[in-house]
């Protein structure tokens, strides 16, 4: 880690325009770890952009600490800039950066960070650390960069801590996934020390619903199968139910941790309906490997955890998936 970190830094120190990205519909990891290290850098005395899709961010205004975040929206349409280096955070294929893509190819070095196992269609960087260990981007943020963390005033160092805690909440479901474990606990321990309150950032990221977005979640419950002896379960949320509550999808956290605690279950699949044909699909299981599931569609994740995209009728990619959980199953 430490030769990693030198490698970063002369990269840093040698740039004078520096951009930040993460994948498609940004996650609390995604996003507010390109927001700690856009505080980090700033420390540093380094400006830099994060660049972002038109995607709803409402959800993190929590963070909002008064000194404004330089985040921008990129369109297909403008002429992209060209960066001395880009940072491209919780993301390691170019299938789940879309167009900004041309950040990266246009930068005169990139760097990635991420803790998913390597996708088809990688990135290519100059400078890469990938690893599945650790539970969050943030947490390897917080490896990287703890010195100089630890060196910030008080408002600096809540600011990061915050957003550091935030991925940690995201990709642990507060604690509930199988990627707990002491390693955790201690990161959480440690950010607690910088002085952020992890009571209230819990309250903020886990119950901050609008009545809408608790009908949406409430219809999308109302729609549970079981398959496989009652060991699958599969439900789905379609374009009419998003447009009747006015939701966008993307703005809401993980349907899937509302199902997590259902008895006896093996996998479970929860279909989102993107556009006409389309369906986003995530993938939980605590005994199976989803990640050779999604990435058979063109996506991926962790084990445990992972996502992909297909097109097609409802029907017709739950026949699918339902063929490719019975042969997991019966591999098990």
């Amino acid at each position: 880690m430490t030769q990693i970190k030198h490698a970063i830094m002369n990269l840093v120190n040698a740039a004078d325009s520096i951009a930040i990205t993460t994948h498609l519909n940004p996650d609390g990891d995604g996003y507010c770890s390109a927001l700690a290290l856009q505080r980090i850098l700033h420390c540093l005395g380094k400006g830099s952009v994060i660049w972002m899709d038109n995607d709803d961010l409402s959800r993190y205004a929590f963070l909002d600490d008064g000194v404004p975040s330089e985040v921008r929206i990129f369109t297909e349409q403008q002429l992209a800039p060209s960066y001395d280096l880009a940072f491209v955070l919780d993301c390691n294929s170019y299938d789940r950066i879309g167009a900004r893509r041309i950040l990266l190819d246009n930068a005169k070095s990139t760097v990635m960070l991420d803790h998913h196992m390597v996708e088809h269609n990688p990135i290519e960087t100059d400078l890469s650390l990938v690893e599945p260990h650790y539970v969050s981007v943030g947490a390897i943020l917080h490896e990287l960069f703890k010195a100089e963390i630890a060196s910030q005033d008080s408002h600096d160092k809540i600011y990061i801590g915050n957003c550091l805690y935030t991925t940690m909440l995201n990709d642990t479901n507060n604690y509930a996934n199988a990627n707990t474990d002491a390693a955790v606990f201690y990161l959480a321990a440690e950010l607690t020390t910088l002085g952020i309150k992890p009571y209230q950032l819990y309250k903020e990221f886990f119950l901050n619903h609008s009545a809408d977005e608790m009908r949406y979640v409430g219809q999308t419950l109302a729609t549970i199968e079981l398959h496989q002896d009652r060991k699958v379960l599969f439900m789905h949320s379609t374009l009419k139910m998003s447009q009747e509550n006015g939701i966008d999808p993307e703005s809401v956290m993980n349907i899937t941790r509302w199902v997590q605690g259902v008895r006896g279950l093996d996998a479970i699949v929860y279909f989102c309906e993107e556009e006409p044909g389309r369906f986003k699909l995530s993938l939980r299981s605590i005994k199976l490997d989803v990640n050779k599931i999604a990435v058979q569609y063109g996506g991926g994740g962790h084990t445990k955890a992972s996502g992909c995209t297909i097109d097609g009728s409802l029907a017709e990619i739950k026949a699918k998936l339902l063929q490719d959980l019975r042969a997991a199953l019966a591999n098990k």
